[in-house]
């Protein structure tokens, strides 16, 4: 059985040859694979370890007890198709089992591993003051791969854009004006249709022509609002309106407000007369 050890920062030999130690593993073949420089992450190593296990192949991996150390022997197990487990307080390799804390260091928990090789952090052990030196047969330098200076250019999907964007009239109505008929009226005025949250609600009209808060915001040249009270969350989607037409049987409809002309009056009629009025003009 060959062991590699991987030293990240300096202080890990001492980490790693207390595990050996403790575990009766110090007169195992060793092979030590020390990482250069101080700064780096987990991703630049996957790689150069990989190419290492597959020179020099061994049974067991030792990473110190860091995050690092837990990334690496995780992500380097699954690349190995081996065996991985963290923060390991004992090793049985004719066992095929280890040991480490769970629950918080409340349970100590036995693990069984069935692939090599295995790839553990090791515990740290605060009762160790003076390891078992560490005698590998050899030694490599693992440099890390550098980070690709920039992300891929972003790819600009083009979308088309909903006919409400684009409109130079919009035709929004309320649950006063649901008839099938308003549709009719919205094409001789030439104007798209948009809908109040509270018409979608009653269904039987395409949502994605919601108007508001919730849906879309518009900006045409002309809005006309029938049978629609004028809630701040629907207003929101239509305030951005060049000239703004509201049409309400109540006098007192917040709507009115908002409006640069107000209707007091049926929407179908009042919609039936402006739309005669449109024929005419064309």
């Amino acid at each position: 059985m060959t062991i590699a050890m991987i030293v990240l920062q300096p202080g890990d030999e001492r980490e790693l040859a207390a595990f050996l130690a403790n575990n009766r593993l110090e007169n195992q073949p060793q092979i030590l694979w020390r990482v250069s420089g101080a700064f780096f992450m987990a991703e630049q190593l996957l790689a150069p370890l990989e190419a290492l296990c597959q020179q020099q192949p061994a049974t067991l991996l030792l990473f110190p007890g860091s995050p690092q150390g837990d990334e690496l022997a995780t992500r380097l197990a699954w690349r190995l198709q081996g065996s991985a487990a963290c923060r390991v307080s004992q090793c049985s390799v004719a066992d095929k089992t280890v040991v480490k804390a769970a629950y918080g260091s409340a349970l100590t928990a036995m693990l069984a591993y069935s692939s090599l090789p295995l790839c553990i952090s090791v515990a740290r052990d605060a009762t160790v003051h003076a390891a078992y030196p560490l005698m590998p047969e050899s030694e490599e330098n693992v440099v890390p791969h550098p980070l690709r200076a920039a992300l891929s250019p972003p790819q600009c999907l083009e979308r088309p854009m909903h006919p409400l964007q684009s409109a130079r009239a919009v035709l929004a109505t309320g649950q006063g004006a649901s008839a099938p008929v308003f549709t009719e009226l919205a094409h001789a005025l030439k104007a798209e249709l948009g809908f109040t949250r509270q018409r979608i609600m009653c269904g039987g009209c395409d949502e994605q022509r919601m108007l508001g808060v919730s849906g879309q915001a518009v900006a045409p040249a002309v809005c006309i609002i029938a049978g629609a009270s004028g809630a701040a969350a629907f207003m929101a989607g239509v305030n951005q309106s060049e000239f703004i037409v509201a049409i309400n049987t109540d006098p007192a409809a917040p709507v009115f407000a908002a409006a640069d002309v107000g209707i007091v009056g049926d929407a179908e009629e009042v919609l039936q007369a402006l739309a005669a009025c449109r024929s005419v003009s064309d």
